[in-house]
């Protein structure tokens, strides 16, 4: 009994000895490699201070550069905050991103005009890259032959005033069931932005993919949850060319299983679009369909394919984004004006009699 329970004591020295030296060499490899990367961005510091004609902004630090400064849980307040000090053309240090905040109309103009080849870099994004199949779609595509090719389908497929009326139909009838819910509940109080939110979801949805598809409800969830792990800045997106940081975040797992959910959804969405197994008469004023015709036409300068189309569909379907933004828009107006009233048109005008 004695010997057995030195030879225990000894074997549990031995297992908390070899827990204490994994813990210290893992310190140790984490210390080294963190001592590493600083060098390396100062470095990359030190190069960035000889380019020329930077805006001013405010004073950088070593390694994270501006990053405080820019945080908060209102950016754009905190942006304001800094252009009212440093002008309305102002340079941030966001890590390994060197950025220009543009916070006026005229020099937003400047940018987007005047300067519009000189600022078209679109920076490497590892949720965008994953999730819109390589960062080819109009919103992370860089700027070429391919961006241009996006630009041009957009403005004569999708944004042209025929297509935007073919949808008509759909915008109307959505908001006549938004006024036939909101009069069931005439004298009871009620939260508009939730309403909004549901009259937002119904349209793009209904114009992304008409009537309701294999997988849709499921397939919503989960680009909400993409735009909700890919929003705003990780530190892989800070510190792109690292990755020890790329590694030890466990980002790049976690977007790529939901990529594989992603793409299983949006091939059987596509499979159905081009059997037209609803037999649904508008199909050709619908994004999926429209995308699908002009594929088939083979007239483009760069060939568009499935994924591509798939990367398309994905900024279709960032309505989250658009009824967030409207939630907020709208609580806000009604916080600024008090108590609103709404009076409801007669339904015949809304395109319904019933």
């Amino acid at each position: 009994m004695v010997v057995h329970a030195l030879m225990a004591k000894q074997t549990d020295h031995r297992f908390i000895s070899s827990m204490e030296f994994t813990f210290a060499s893992f310190q140790t490899i984490f210390s080294f490699l963190f001592v590493l990367l600083v060098i390396k961005t100062l470095n990359r510091s030190r190069t960035n201070r000889s380019t020329p004609n930077l805006p001013p902004g405010p004073r950088k630090l070593p390694f994270i550069g501006n990053i405080l400064d820019a945080a908060g849980p209102l950016p754009h307040h905190t942006l304001g905050k800094l252009a009212k000090k440093y002008g309305p053309l102002m340079h941030l240090q966001l890590g390994e991103n060197s950025t220009i905040v543009a916070s006026s109309a005229k020099t937003a103009k400047e940018v987007m005009k005047t300067h519009d080849l000189n600022f078209a870099y679109r920076p490497f994004l590892l949720a965008a890259h994953i999730l819109a199949y390589k960062s080819t779609n109009i919103m992370f595509s860089p700027y070429g032959d391919y961006w241009r090719q996006l630009r041009r389908i957009c403005n004569t497929e999708l944004l042209s005033s025929k297509h935007v009326q073919s949808l008509r139909p759909i915008r109307e009838q959505e908001v006549s069931n938004l006024i036939h819910t909101i009069s069931k509940r005439s004298g009871s109080v009620i939260d508009l932005s939730e309403f909004i939110y549901a009259l937002t979801y119904g349209i793009t949805t209904r114009s992304v993919f008409g009537k309701k598809v294999k997988h849709q409800e499921a397939l919503i969830s989960l680009v909400g949850e993409s735009i909700a792990s890919a929003g705003g800045f990780t530190l892989t997106d800070l510190y792109p060319s690292s990755k020890v940081i790329s590694f030890l975040s466990g980002f790049r797992p976690k977007l790529e299983k939901m990529h594989q959910r992603l793409d299983k959804m949006l091939n059987d969405v596509i499979e159905e679009h081009k059997t037209n197994e609803d037999g649904q008469g508008d199909a050709n004023h619908l994004l999926v369909d429209a995308l699908l015709k002009v594929q088939e036409c083979g007239n483009l300068e760069v060939p568009l394919t499935v994924d591509n189309i798939k990367a398309i569909i994905l900024v279709g379907k960032f309505l989250f984004l658009f009824k967030v933004s409207v939630s907020v828009y709208l609580s806000y107006l009604l916080s600024q004006t008090g108590q609103v009233k709404l009076k409801c048109c007669p339904l015949k005008k809304m395109g319904r009699t019933g």
